[in-house]
């Protein structure tokens, strides 16, 4: 079965297993237990387009601490592909209602790769999941020809100018049918300084087309 179906088929297994929740072993519902849920729920952004402004716009569901931080945990570590579907379709949620102003109707989604070793080693890409949660929802185009060429290591801990320095020019397109007039979204999981989104729109900029703007589950950012 192809790996794209894996988080459809786990929802619709959970609908009859009702297996626990991943956050705290109680008896979940759909992904998480009511009480995670909400404590989830707590975290959004009342303004997810806060940060949608400058050379690359910011969409963020919510913030990245407490229970969201350990739920992304969760879903890359622990391997609970459906938290990434599911995080998708709220990302969806929330984008549908504060769509910022001026974008066209056809949106290309294209979320960020990871690395093939790393892509190998975990068996997904969270970024792909959320992307797909958000396409089934809004209806947007799903693409996939952005593709990570170098290995990178974690961000987490670098500076600024050392983030920056890690992503250059670890992304290509490949097998592209992205073309000049098209208008993408970027989709990732965490936004912290944004030197891996900035990376990947200037290479799908180079081809002449627009990158609106990047959506998230969840940033770091305080201001």
């Amino acid at each position: 079965m192809p790996k794209l179906w894996q988080p459809l088929l786990d929802r619709a297994l959970n609908l009859f297993l009702k297996p626990n929740c991943p956050m705290c072993d109680r008896t979940a519902q759909a992904v998480f237990c009511k009480y995670c849920h909400r404590q989830i729920q707590d975290c959004q952004l009342l303004q997810p387009d806060r940060y949608w402004q400058g050379d690359l716009p910011l969409f963020a569901w919510g913030k990245y601490e407490g229970p969201i931080k350990q739920s992304i945990g969760k879903l890359k570590y622990d391997g609970d592909r459906s938290i990434g579907y599911l995080y998708g379709e709220w990302l969806a949620d929330s984008w549908q209602k504060h769509t910022p102003a001026g974008l066209p109707a056809k949106l290309i989604v294209v979320p960020i790769p990871l690395h093939g070793d790393k892509l190998a080693s975990r068996g997904f890409n969270q970024a792909e999941l959320i992307a797909r949660g958000f396409c089934e929802v809004t209806g947007a185009k799903l693409d996939l020809s952005l593709q990570r060429t170098r290995s990178t290591i974690a961000q987490f801990g670098l500076s600024k100018s050392d983030r920056q320095e890690n992503v250059a020019g670890a992304f290509t397109l490949v097998n592209s049918r992205l073309k000049p007039g098209n208008t993408v979204l970027l989709i990732d999981d965490i936004y912290t300084t944004g030197a891996t989104v900035r990376s990947a729109a200037a290479v799908i900029r180079s081809i002449g087309v627009n990158v609106c703007g990047v959506a998230v589950i969840a940033t770091g950012r305080n201001n």
